[in-house]
């Protein structure tokens, strides 16, 4: 093969650097001359001598790259749609004090192409495929590629759809972007600039070549509000013990007390009278009822030779029983995140850019706890006490907020990495350089030190021109202090106590000294057994009243919640 007319260097191929700069800066020395040559493959077959005009490649961050080139044909058949698809690689080959450097490129396929039947040229537009690629790796490959922020509830299921969708969406949660190496690796490399791997110093680049770009007040977005929403049901469960004991027990428990009841007995309630009572007022009986019941039939059990005859043993002198309700209550968290860069809004005012999100956390649990069985009659039930829990995802809460607060980060990060400072260098000169690499330029008026994030070669076969332009975004804004993007803590409401009630009254009539009736006072009403007829008959009943729910325990709940997080970005030196 000729490089430029001449054989190659009998010297073995081999690269100036080893691809990647050391921890020392590399200075690139500006070269008098260089001699050049490519090598392109296309399907395998080397198409090198039948180039013709410019080659051009162009590698950006987080983009394809492409590469051109125009090949003049032979006489005879040919159909330029058969080329689409082939291989490409493209190889530049230089040398320079005697030794040969050999270095890829481009790696990629033809996407399309363009014939000229007159000149018979067919000119060639690649691209390394870069989306096509990701789209034929699994959702566990893109994840171990892009390690980020994700939430199912922000975007949507990643299985069934667009891998290239998933992977910029993985992509917006961190400051890193996606591309291909000139080899065809993929590989994933952050925004912000490390230690210098290549120094460009006085005389380095082409004469006029620098340029200085940036970005407009509008596209300055320092700012974003994320309002956001999670909702979920808030279970609760209130306890309520209630006692009743007959007033002519004088207080005693056993035979005493009835002994003393019988004295002047009187109606009794009974246990079904006691369920009943609970289940009007809408409790479930959650503890075992401790029952102080008439004694069964016996000759003489208080001493005085009268004997007692009990036909219904669920008599009751008194009782204490606990009865439950259990309700849900929807409970709304509005937060309002502010992502800032305050020292870009102190030069520049506030430009603001939202987002927003709203979660409804449902479960079968919460659809079915007001109406699920729950009690004694419920072997299964754990009765628990009075309070509530919160049927909520905490983890899903936390990868949701997370997720938005590091793709407002990424937004404001983007919009101040936007001045974008480019130089011209003969190719032989930064074959090592790559977009992987943090660059200094300090030549012809401008100091500016950043990541690279564009490569693009011409070669041009006439004039024998072999130019490379570098491009690094500059980050701008600095910043005191930064804020960890940590989701701010959930809302929680005190736990509730069970309730003891007030014992419950009783209400007898059937002699002069009865109360007047009163048919809403809870408890137990009857008849004394010896009765006046003449006088008013009280109802035999046992009523209880459950405490009332109130309605901010009920309606659902809306808390705020406000958090505010400050982003320091740095100052990339740039000086003009």
């Amino acid at each position: 093969m000729l490089l430029n007319g001449s054989p190659l260097n009998s010297a073995p191929l081999n690269g100036l650097y080893s691809g990647a700069a050391g921890s020392d800066p590399k200075p690139v020395v500006p070269g008098n001359a260089f001699r050049w040559a490519l090598r392109v493959l296309v399907g395998g077959v080397d198409f090198t001598a039948r180039l013709t005009g410019q080659v051009e490649v162009d590698r950006e961050r987080g983009a394809a790259g492409l590469a051109t080139f125009t090949l003049q044909m032979l006489p005879g058949s040919i159909l330029p749609m058969d080329w689409v698809g082939r291989t490409v690689s493209i190889d530049y080959i230089t040398n320079a004090l005697g030794v040969t450097t050999q270095k890829r490129r481009y790696t990629g396929r033809i996407v399309t192409t363009e014939w000229d039947s007159i000149g018979r040229l067919l000119l060639c537009h690649c691209g390394d495929q870069l989306q096509q690629r990701i789209e034929k790796l699994t959702v566990a490959q893109i994840d171990a590629l892009v390690p980020a922020y994700w939430s199912i509830d922000v975007f949507s299921e990643a299985e069934g759809r667009s891998r290239w969708d998933y992977l910029s969406e993985r992509l917006s949660t961190v400051q890193s972007s996606l591309d291909s190496s000139a080899g065809g690796e993929l590989r994933l490399t952050t925004w912000y600039a490390g230690s210098v791997d290549f120094t460009f110093g006085a005389g380095t680049s082409i004469y006029d070549s620098v340029s200085v770009g940036y970005a407009d007040l509008t596209s300055l977005t320092n700012t974003v509000e994320i309002e956001a929403s999670y909702r979920f049901s808030r279970l609760h469960q209130r306890n309520e013990t209630f006692t009743w004991r007959h007033p002519d027990t004088s207080g005693l428990g056993g035979t005493q007390g009835f002994c003393q009841w019988r004295q002047s007995s009187s109606e009794l309630p009974d246990v079904a009278m006691m369920k009943d009572s609970a289940s009007s007022a809408g409790l479930n009986i959650i503890k075992s009822p401790i029952y102080i019941k008439t004694p069964a039939t016996g000759a003489n059990i208080c001493g005085n030779g009268v004997p007692w005859i009990n036909n219904y043993p669920d008599l009751l002198l008194g009782v204490t029983f606990t009865g439950g309700r259990r309700w849900a209550q929807a409970v709304t968290e509005k937060y309002v995140l502010t992502v800032v860069a305050e020292a870009s809004v102190e030069q520049a005012g506030e430009v603001i850019a939202r987002d927003s999100l709203s979660i409804d956390y449902t479960t079968d649990r919460g659809n079915a706890w007001e109406s699920a069985p729950f009690g004694l009659e419920v072997p299964s039930a754990v009765d628990g006490r009075s309070g509530h829990v919160d049927e909520r995802d905490e983890s899903q809460r936390q990868a949701a907020l997370r997720c938005l607060l590091n793709q407002a980060k990424t937004t404001v990060v983007l919009a101040h990495s936007a001045t974008a400072v480019s130089w011209s260098v003969p190719t032989s000169m930064v074959l090592d350089v790559d977009l992987i690499h943090t660059l200094r330029l300090d030549d012809q008026g401008v100091l500016a030190q950043a990541r690279c994030s564009r490569v693009a070669d011409t070669f041009d076969l006439a004039s024998g021109s072999a130019v490379t332009t570098l491009t690094v975004k500059v980050m701008r804004c600095g910043g005191a202090d930064q804020d960890a993007l940590s989701a701010p803590a959930f809302s929680t409401a005190a736990q509730e106590a069970d309730i003891a009630v007030p014992a419950l009254g009783t209400q007898l009539g059937g002699k002069p000294s009865s109360p007047v009736y009163n048919d809403s006072l809870d408890g137990f009403s009857g008849n004394y057994d010896n009765a006046d007829p003449t006088l008013p008959v009280f109802d035999r009943r046992l009523q209880i009243t459950a405490s009332e729910i109130a309605a901010t325990e009920r309606d659902e709940k809306v808390v705020d919640i406000a958090a505010r997080y400050r982003l320091t970005i740095p100052n990339d030196p740039l000086e003009l």
